[in-house]
This record gives C-alpha cells, sequence and structure tokens, in this order.
C-alpha cells in the first residue's frame, strides 16, 4: 500500500489509524466517516467562519471596486494598484472563500488512498444503496452509464453553501461556480466513502452557516463626508 505522494502518505496513515481505531466500536464504516466528518468539521470551524467572513467583506467593499473600474477604466495598472490598497485598507482577503476547500485538498486525497489501497474498507457496506465503501454507489445503469447517487448530491450541497453566502463578486462567483461542476466530474467516480465523507462535511457546513456564524451587519463605507452648509445670517 503506497497511501500516496510522500507528502501525503501521513496524513493517510494517521486517517487509517484513526478510522481503524474507531471500527472497533462502531461496526461500521459508514457511521464512521459521519463521526469523521463532524471532528474535521469541529478543526476547521474558524477557517470556515473566516471564509465566510471574509466574502462578506467583499460585498461590502464591491460599490468602492466599482467606483475604482469607473475611474481607472483607461489604466489597468492604477486600477489594481487602488483595487490592492482598497482591499488591505479593509482587510479584504479575494482568495479567503476558498481558502478552506483548498486546504481540504490534501485531505481529500489522502482519503482517497485510504479508500482505494486499504484492504479493511473493500466491501465494507454502509445502508441503503451503499454496499461497498471502497467503490462508487452506482444505483443503476441507464445505456451502460452509471448513476452514483452520492456525488450528485455532493454537487447539490455545494451549490446550496455557495447560494447561502452574501453576493460575491462576478469573478469570484464564477470560479466558485466552475469548481463545483469541476468537483462534480472529479469525485464521480471516486469511492463511495469519500463522496460520503464531503458531503457530510458540506451539510455541516450549511448548518454552520445558517445557525452557528453571526450574521453581522455590514460597516459604514469609508468616504470623506461633506461639511454641512453653513447658512448666512441676514
Amino acid at each position: 500500500m503506497t497511501m500516496g505522494w510522500a507528502i501525503i502518505r501521513p496524513i493517510s496513515r494517521g486517517i487509517m489509524l484513526l478510522l481503524t481505531a474507531l471500527h472497533k466500536y462502531i461496526p461500521n464504516y459508514g457511521f464512521i466517516l459521519i463521526l469523521f466528518s463532524v471532528l474535521v468539521k469541529i478543526v476547521v470551524y474558524p477557517l470556515t467562519k473566516k471564509s465566510y467572513q471574509s466574502t462578506r467583506k467583499m460585498q461590502e467593499v464591491q460599490p468602492q471596486i466599482k467606483a475604482l473600474r469607473e475611474k481607472h477604466k483607461n489604466d489597468p495598472q492604477k486600477l489594481n494598484k487602488a483595487t490592492m490598497a482598497l482591499y488591505k485598507e479593509f482587510g479584504v482577503n479575494p482568495m479567503g472563500g476558498c481558502l478552506p476547500m483548498l486546504l481540504q485538498m490534501p485531505l481529500l486525497f489522502a482519503l482517497f488512498q485510504v479508500f482505494r489501497s486499504t484492504i479493511e474498507l473493500r466491501g465494507a457496506p454502509f445502508i441503503f444503496w451503499i454496499t461497498d465503501l471502497s467503490a462508487p454507489d452506482t444505483l443503476m445503469e441507464i445505456g451502460g452509464f452509471p448513476i452514483n447517487i452520492l456525488p450528485l448530491f455532493m454537487a447539490v450541497t455545494m451549490i446550496l453553501q455557495q447560494s447561502m453566502m452574501p453576493t460575491q463578486a462576478g469573478q469570484q462567483k464564477s470560479m466558485m461556480y466552475a469548481m463545483n461542476i469541476m468537483f462534480l466530474f472529479i469525485f464521480y467516480r471516486f469511492p463511495s466513502g469519500l463522496n460520503l465523507y464531503y458531503t457530510l462535511f458540506n451539510i455541516l457546513t450549511i448548518l454552520q452557516q445558517k445557525y452557528l456564524t453571526p450574521h453581522t451587519a455590514a460597516p459604514a463605507s469609508k468616504s470623506v463626508q461633506k461639511p454641512p452648509a453653513i447658512r448666512k445670517k441676514k
């Protein structure tokens, strides 16, 4: 068992040790993955919360960005410098909304290696049509094409999660939708255990956004106010 690239192997082995240790007390790896996704969610909760707040900040500065685009529409270099200065002034990270997903990638690669390589998970059932967590959860085939349910459900949770985020900038919004489509195609033939974990993680993120993340009011724009007019004495 190679357990993936050298940088991924320690994560893969750590996950495998944890899953097999939990299997001594919970005889179903599907329910172990539910518990595992909750544990991971607790660990990355601060990052997810910060990502949500970063997206809200991006929403708040959109009027200023639009004004800068109008002001420097003929000078892309000045527009870029002014935009970066605005981000710095308001503490905005344009990639902040994608950070938790990027940090999840090593964990997803490690889980893929665990489900693909370890004999303990071969033929391990969960419930209903999911009879092997190391293989895709094919419910049926239509014209020879497999209908896998968990990847479709995962894509729905990703879109729902994105729709609950504050209004995003056009470029960031397009990038997030492109990532949703890319993840659906990549994960479609992956082991059902991996899709189960990531779907559960998305559901927990949705619950966090709805019930746990405070919705703070947008701060007032930092604009120069004109002094009040002075009435002339008659």
